[in-house]
């Protein structure tokens, strides 16, 4: 940006920022009064990449003195656009109301978002294939844990349309549970053979020859497995044993390499492989196993037992998430569905974190393979604060105590202020003047359902939705529709019908799974549901939901000892565990002081000794929405170049690349953009080093070396 003189104060979008909504207009900010007269398309530009003038209305605001450049359609995605604020000695020109002119050009660029991404169960296109199949929608799920660790360069398919010259043009195939026929396993052979790299999940038994497997016709349910953490793909994965949910074929090695043994019991090894992978034929092709279905375990572990939907488990009513885990029940008593002596670790992310290193470790013959990094700006974990104020009005009284805690001058959208989510009752004391306030503050407030309590049916919980949710809008005219939403006694009264029907009400983001009660918890910080991480749900089938589950791992209502709690789940994150995670808290925010107030100010001052963020649960989605929208585009190799670009979303601000360091070619020796060098940090992520920058316009290249 080229900044003549000091009349231009501030602009926006900013200089050199990237995923740019396509519907924003342009302002530019002046230190003194301008005169209206000297506003106008001719003095205000904003040409595209070729230099050609972008229609717009260009107006001054008075009192905030900007002028304001408004696009008359909108911008195309993911295209580099340059605003200009004309100075100078010659007219058309800014001037002030003495007629002083503006010395220069004032010149900014930034860079619009992707175009809107696909469904959930499609990919932007890549190297990557995803293939499953109509008859089990869990096989399609891997669409959303690839995207979730950040390979944002795959397809997706139904395994009735794949054929040889499909497989031609993908390096990895992630071939979910589905039998396949004779004529399909001599296709992904043949593709194997000839270099490709396949990771078949809980396999069709034709393919044990191809996988270097022999099947011993027994099974393992709902049990263990543990990385082999000695080498690579294993190396950097926890090294105790991990649960899976559903159901692994045994098999014994038969030239297959095991990347991870069955377990019985925690501590019962077996000689089994719950993960192997074997080197295929003279062309450096791979075929890799999980004995179970990855994606089916994944979504049991983080969203309950599907057999315990609807069941009175833990003898509180009414029924709520945690019923879905807990195993003491009168009903019949059987093992916690996730073992909490276990709780501290993330075990589904973990899993899906051996899947990637396997991805990255097979393809290592034929590119290296370019990821997204979870959070903005390299952070390790985030906050996500919220309370709920069962009209009694401490909402107030404690967005207040954010803001003090906040640094001056701090920018909401670069996640710098502490800012929360307070989930109301329609009759909170709050003005919808004051409300409004506080959301254009940053903060978010929505609707706190109210069931009263009880168990829902689908057509009660519609009712309850459709008049809450309409006295909220009328009472909040000046609130947007929320769109994030916890529930009243985190009601959960069976497998999936909330968030079908928060969807349909544009609510994205859930917070009701919800680590309790006191008894269960015994203060032991961590994942009941497996995993930091916010992931879609799906339903009982295995349907994808467009909505996120954000299980809240603190409350101030479950027993957990302040600051040890968050301290526990920070440090591991940013320590050499690796546990990533956007951990929610339900700081209730009915009184101001209260139990919620202490928890709150125990978490943010951890939080900010940690230099972690304090975010809404809006704000989370935001994020994730953006992230999830990003794609690597035109990604190309000449067996020593890695080429590519990023497509940004809409609101991925901070958004990281990370590129294996090391490949089959040889070690990374530097990265440019746009013919520019590129500086970047390594860190070790899961065993893997990974070269490390912040997402800018343009083209990458990636230069390997022996």
């Amino acid at each position: 940006m080229q900044r003549a003189d000091k009349q231009v104060t501030a602009v926006t979008p900013t200089n050199g920022s990237n995923g740019v909504a396509s519907s924003t207009n342009i302002t530019a900010t002046f230190s003194e009064a301008i005169s209206t007269a000297t506003v106008s398309g001719a003095s205000v530009e904003l040409r595209d990449p070729s230099g050609t003038l972008v229609p717009a209305t260009v107006a001054y605001d008075s009192p905030s003195r900007s002028a304001i450049l408004d696009p008359t359609a909108g911008l195309s995605f993911a295209t580099t656009y340059t605003a200009t604020i004309h100075g100078g000695a010659t007219d058309p020109r800014i001037k002030d109301l003495s007629g002083n002119a503006m010395a220069a050009d004032f010149t900014w660029s930034f860079t619009t978002s992707a175009a809107p991404p696909p469904p959930p169960t499609d990919g932007p296109g890549g190297p990557i294939l995803v293939v499953s199949s109509t008859a089990n929608p869990y096989s399609r799920y891997y669409a959303e844990i690839v995207r979730a660790e950040g390979l944002n360069a795959f397809a997706a398919v139904d395994l009735s349309t794949v054929t040889p010259a499909i497989l031609a043009s993908y390096d990895v195939v992630i071939l979910g549970e589905v039998p396949l026929t004779a004529a399909q396993v001599t296709m992904f052979s043949d593709w194997v053979t000839a270099g490709g790299n396949l990771i078949a999940m809980r396999p069709d038994k034709k393919l044990a020859s191809l996988l270097g497997l022999t099947s011993l016709n027994s099974t393992l349910s709902n049990s263990y497995l543990l990385a082999d953490t000695s080498t690579a793909p294993g190396a950097g994965i926890v090294n105790q044993t991990i649960q899976f949910h559903g159901t692994a074929d045994i098999y014994s090695l038969s030239g297959a390499t095991s990347v991870a043994a069955l377990y019985s019991a925690p501590l019962a090894a077996t000689p089994n492989p719950a993960v192997s992978v074997v080197t295929v034929g003279p062309n450096g092709g791979h075929a890799a196993a999980f004995t179970y279905d990855l994606a089916r375990s994944i979504v049991y572990t983080r969203q309950g037992n599907p057999a315990w939907a609807g069941q009175e488990r833990d003898g509180f009513t009414p029924i709520r998430s945690d019923d879905l885990f807990f195993g003491a029940s009168s009903i019949d008593s059987q093992p916690d569905w996730v073992n909490l002596d276990k709780v501290a670790i993330p075990q589904a992310d973990e899993q899906q974190r051996l899947l990637v290193n396997v991805v990255e470790f097979i393809n290592r013959g034929r590119k290296p393979l370019p990821r997204f990094w979870y959070f903005p700006r390299g952070l390790k974990a985030v906050v996500v604060m919220t309370g709920d104020d069962h009209g009694n009005g401490g909402t107030v009284g404690r967005f207040d105590s954010y803001k003090t805690a906040s640094p001056a001058g701090c920018s909401v959208a670069n996640w710098e202020c502490v800012r929360g989510t307070s989930y109301i009752y329609s009759n909170t004391p709050i003005s919808n003047t004051t409300a409004a306030a506080y959301n254009a503050a940053g903060f978010e407030i929505a609707l706190h359902t109210n069931t009263n309590c009880t168990d829902w049916t689908p057509s009660t919980l519609q009712s309850f939705y459709t008049t809450q949710f309409g006295t909220f809008a009328t009472t909040f005219p000046g609130l947007p529709a929320p769109v994030s939403h916890r529930i009243h006694c985190l009601v959960w009264s069976d497998y999936s019908t909330q968030p079908q029907l928060e969807l349909a009400r544009g609510i994205r983001f859930d917070v009701n799974y919800y680590y309790w009660p006191m008894s269960w918890v015994a203060d032991r910080p961590g994942f009941f549901t497996g995993s930091g991480m916010p992931m879609r749900f799906v339903d009982a089938t295995g349907t994808l939901i467009d909505v996120y589950q954000a299980t809240t791992q603190m409350t101030d209502e479950s027993g957990q000892t302040y600051p040890a709690t968050i301290n526990s789940l920070l440090d591991k994150a940013i320590g050499p565990e690796g546990y990533y995670g956007a951990f929610t808290a339900n700081m209730h925010t009915d009184f101001n002081p209260s139990a919620g107030q202490a928890g709150s100010d125990a978490i943010v001052a951890s939080a900010k000794a940690r230099g972690v963020p304090i975010v809404t649960a809006r704000q989370m989605l935001t994020w994730v929405d953006g992230r999830n929208g990003s794609s690597f585009q035109a990604i190309g190799w000449n067996g020593t170049t890695l080429t590519f670009s990023v497509a940004v979303g809409t609101g991925a601000n901070g958004l990281q690349i990370m590129v294996p360091t090391t490949v089959a070619a040889g070690t990374l020796t530097g990265i440019t953009l746009n013919s520019t060098p590129v500086v970047f940090t390594k860190q070790t992520i899961k065993g893997v080093e990974y070269a490390i920058a912040t997402v800018a316009a343009g083209t990458y290249q990636a230069t390997y070396a022996p």
